[in-house]
């Protein structure tokens, strides 16, 4: 009998502790204690476990969109201010002697380098310079040819205005009765200081005519600097297409 006692006595300890061990209904239904211990730090730990990288996804796209958007503006804006310039190019045809085009190119500042252009320029501007018609007319349109082959604002542009200004073409004409024309005799390089291509000496000869008869003649020079800009206004393509413009001009009489 005692032994039989122990025995179920062993059973019922053994039977308490396996239902000690088992969750209560209280202990299920409670929520399950976190790390932290606070509530409201661990919602927002799982929070930002759920939706943080949707957050930073769409924050990025959105840095991404901004980005992309000023890209946007500015190629726009230069691309209307690209569209507003006006930008002419001329361009030089060659022809044979039965003339039949034989060579197109475009006539840019690169190709400027043929000193045959320069001269022509140059040439034509002395003469149109000093050369003094009746005909009022005509002689507004050689000073404008002058003036569009002038830098502004620079050296030359101030020698010409003074000269006008003291050898007036129009009293010539009425006052006088003189008319005036230049030949150009020579037209070379002049290497001064260092500016290779840029300094040019002028040779000419001027002829000072009274009822069409010759009255005197006298031999000048000039020493002239140039510059070349690109042209893209059309009223000055027409005057000055490949944008050779005189900054300085030095004349005198040619005693040789």
């Amino acid at each position: 009998m005692r032994c039989l006692y122990l025995a179920n006595l062993f059973e019922f300890g053994k039977s308490r502790r396996v239902r000690t061990a088992e969750p209560t209904l209280q202990e299920v239904s409670s929520p399950k204690k976190t790390e932290t211990g606070n509530p409201y730090l661990d919602a927002r730990a799982e929070y930002e476990d759920r939706y943080g990288s949707v957050i930073k996804a769409a924050a990025r796209w959105r840095q991404i969109s901004i980005v992309l958007a000023f890209v946007t503006l500015f190629f726009g804006v230069a691309m209307i201010w690209l569209a507003a310039q006006n930008k002419v190019v001329p361009y030089i045809v060659q022809v044979d002697q039965h003339g039949y085009a034989v060579a197109i190119k475009s006539a840019r500042e690169g190709s400027i380098a043929d000193q045959r252009v320069v001269m022509a320029t140059l040439g034509r501007t002395i003469m149109d310079f000093r050369t003094v018609v009746s005909d009022s007319r005509a002689q507004k349109q050689l000073i404008d040819s002058v003036y569009a082959c002038i830098a502004r604002d620079s050296a030359a542009e101030a020698s010409v205005s003074t000269y006008y200004r003291d050898n007036n073409p129009y009293t010539a004409v009425k006052e006088k009765k003189h008319t005036k024309q230049a030949k150009i005799r020579s037209i070379v390089p002049y290497e001064s200081g260092g500016a290779k291509g840029k300094s040019w000496l002028v040779l000419w000869t001027e002829e000072t005519l009274a009822d069409g008869y010759i009255i005197d003649v006298q031999q000048w020079r000039a020493i002239v600097q140039i510059a070349i800009s690109p042209v893209r206004d059309l009223e000055l393509v027409l005057r000055n297409p490949l944008g050779i413009y005189i900054t300085e001009m030095s004349i005198a009489r040619d005693i040789a």
